[in-house]
This record gives structure tokens, sequence and C-alpha cells, in this order.
């Protein structure tokens, strides 16, 4: 991904699109020492797993006890259910005050990782913890990765530390708006083809295209 002053990139596309895609291909190759996901939503592959758990095939964490063993390889995917029963949003909270924290003990570049991250935030609140995320993460070399298929929907501090952002094809007349006023084709990006994408730093303005091999 593009390097950038600011600290967020947001990763955005209909479903299917090919943005999960690119975001764990990301989490495989960048030059990361620790990698924190928040891991909510049932696997596409296998509902009892969380999506990245399928994916990614490393095994989640349920409990303190998991997290810090999972630091020893670098990954820490948690799955909120057994510490946060029915309680989703408190876990995002709590699982961003605890990556905020650890980080600063730990050596290395870092990346959170949060799909819909809108769901815990609305346009007039958002998660203490995971405003620090945001702005605060740079100092600790903590990077924040959003996917999302609603990019407008995100919280105005998230947009204003957004440092790059990555389209695939989207539909939504709202989400094309979002994009459009980022600098982006509106017609460039609803007639994207699946794996296709354009990249903006919206630092120094720099673009890539690309497409996503099998």
């Amino acid at each position: 991904m593009l390097l950038s002053k600011r600290n967020v990139t947001v990763n955005c596309g209909m479903s299917r699109s090919g943005k999960t895609t690119l975001g764990i291909r990301y989490l495989l190759n960048a030059p990361l020492h620790y990698r924190f996901i928040f891991d909510p939503d049932p696997g596409e592959f296998n509902p009892l797993l969380g999506e990245y758990e399928d994916r990614l095939k490393i095994p989640a964490c349920n409990n303190l006890a998991e997290m810090a063993e999972s630091l020893c390889r670098g990954w820490v995917v948690f799955y909120p259910y057994q510490m946060f029963p029915g309680e989703v949003e408190k876990a995002f909270e709590w699982f961003c005050q605890w990556v905020f924290e650890i980080s600063l003990t730990l050596p290395g570049n870092k990346l959170f990782l949060a799909d819909e991250v809108w769901r815990y935030c609305s346009p007039q609140a958002i998660p203490f913890h995971l405003t620090r995320i945001i702005k605060e993460g740079g100092k600790r070399r903590l990077r924040t990765l959003v996917n999302t298929q609603e990019p407008q929907r995100l919280n105005g501090r998230i947009v204003a530390e957004m440092s790059e952002l990555v389209c695939f094809r989207l539909q939504l007349e709202k989400a094309l708006d979002f994009v459009e006023s980022h600098g982006f084709s509106r017609s460039e990006v609803s007639q994207l083809q699946p794996l296709q994408c354009v990249a903006r730093n919206l630092d120094s303005g720099g673009e890539i295209r690309g497409r996503l091999k099998l």
C-alpha cells in the first residue's frame, strides 16, 4: 500500500469485489511484526469460525491467555463471544484499548484491522480507544486498516485520519458520492471488474491501478 503521513487505510468495495482478498494479502505480505484482527463475523466457508480465522487458518483467541500466547506468533485474531457474549460493541471497545496499550510495549510495525467499523460508531460518536488508535497509533508504529462495503457510513474522525483509500467496485449511490468526494472517478469505480481496484494516497494525490491475481 502507498506510504502516507497519516495512519488509516480504508479498503472499500461491494461483496465479492476483492477487498477482503486484498486485506488478507496485505496481512500476509506486508513487513509487519504484529497483526491485531477483530473477527466477530462468521466465516464464509465455515460459519462456526470467525471469517479471518477461517480464511487465514490461524486459531482465534477467546481470552487474554490465548492473546498473550498469540503475540509470540505476531498474530492476534480476536473472536469476542466467549469473553463478551451478546456484547460485540463492548468487545470492540475493549479490544481497541488492549491493542493500543499493548502496542506501546511491542517493537516493530503493527496493524489493527476491523471490518465495517461503522457498526461500532455513529456519525456523532466513536469509541474512545478507537480514536486513540487512529489519531495516536503512528507514535506506536500502529496502522489501521478498515474494510467496508459502505465507506459513506464511516465516522468523521476516521475519515479525517484516512491516509489512503482503496476502491474496488461500488454501486450504492452514497458510496460513490463518498469516493468521488475524495478524487475518484465515479464511473470508473462503478465499472471495475472483480479483483480490479484503484488506490489513492490522500496526502500526495498519487494513484495506482491494478488487478489481484488468484
